[in-house]
């Protein structure tokens, strides 16, 4: 009941703030989230995504169902080799893309339950500091699709 009095009020917002010729922008946009499908008994994988914050938040966690747990972690290349070092909070600026990527800043779903079949979409829940929390569907991909 809270939740369903929460939507309307928030859309009859949307439609006062359309008819005085405003646009609405949601807090948090998430794009692009996928994985790379896995063989059977791997334990970990990686997730990625592009997340656009209307306003200054941080990024502090995820989560999922498919993982013990997930760590964001960032790569970087020193002396020819990739070192990948925790990350333990993403900050976002207004309206500027923060990119999960192959490479970069992405997520480490520790500890998987189950193998990620290429076309399996998963649930991951994002935490903000301001906007709360957000789940997004991550895509399972063929290796090497993206």
């Amino acid at each position: 009941m809270i939740e369903l009095r929460r939507k309307l009020i928030v859309t009859l917002f949307a439609l006062v703030a359309t008819a005085c010729g405003q646009t609405v922008r949601e807090p948090i946009v998430v794009s692009d989230a996928w994985s790379n499908a896995t063989p059977a008994g791997a334990t970990v994988a990686a997730a990625y995504m592009e997340i656009t914050a209307a306003e200054a938040d941080t990024l502090l966690s995820a989560t999922t169902t498919v993982a013990d747990h997930i760590e964001m972690h960032t790569s970087s290349e020193e002396n020819g080799m990739m070192r990948m070092r925790p990350l333990a909070t993403a900050p976002l600026e207004a309206g500027q893309p923060f990119k999960f990527a192959p490479g970069g800043a992405h997520f480490m779903l520790m500890g998987l339950r189950q193998p990620l079949p290429a076309g399996l979409r998963f649930p991951m829940v994002l935490q903000f500091e301001k906007a709360g929390t957000r789940t997004v569907q991550v895509l399972v991909v063929e290796p090497g699709t993206r």
